[in-house]
């Protein structure tokens, strides 16, 4: 009981650092925009223009998803070990592969994500992997 507990407490740092992705693009949307800069630099040069509602709600999309991921894994963390590994297995890989996409994702040879928000997408990443750990 005290190793569910102690996993689901985890479990919902994790949703707490997906959350903080959402929180950084909101300060950044309404403050300096500098992802939004960015990536209209990174366009620019071949004629493209992007809004600031596509560049941010793909970063949006990643926060929420992964938080409803994690959920998932506090919503399972008070069931027998195999369920509770599998389940946390792949929010692991399923909020790594998010958080690379966005580290690596490059379109007309360039980055149109600064390496930040890639960076803030795995820190659940983190806390997964201590559940993991703990679960050994």
């Amino acid at each position: 009981m005290r190793q569910s507990l102690s996993e689901g407490r985890t479990a919902l740092l994790a949703v707490g650092l997906s959350l903080v992705l959402a929180v950084v693009a909101i300060v950044d949307q309404s403050g300096g925009r500098s992802l939004f800069d960015h990536a209209a630099s990174v366009y620019a040069p071949y004629g493209k223009t992007i809004t600031s509602g596509t560049v941010y709600g793909v970063v949006y999309a990643v926060a929420v998803v992964n938080a409803l991921i994690w959920l998932a894994v506090v919503a399972v963390a008070r069931r027998p070990r195999p369920v509770v590994i599998g389940v946390a297995v792949l929010a692991v890989l399923l909020t790594l592969g998010a958080g690379l996409t966005l580290l690596f994702v490059t379109e007309y040879g360039v980055h149109p994500f600064p390496p930040l928000w890639g960076v803030l997408a795995l820190l659940p990443v983190l806390a997964g992997a201590v559940v993991l750990l703990r679960r050994r």
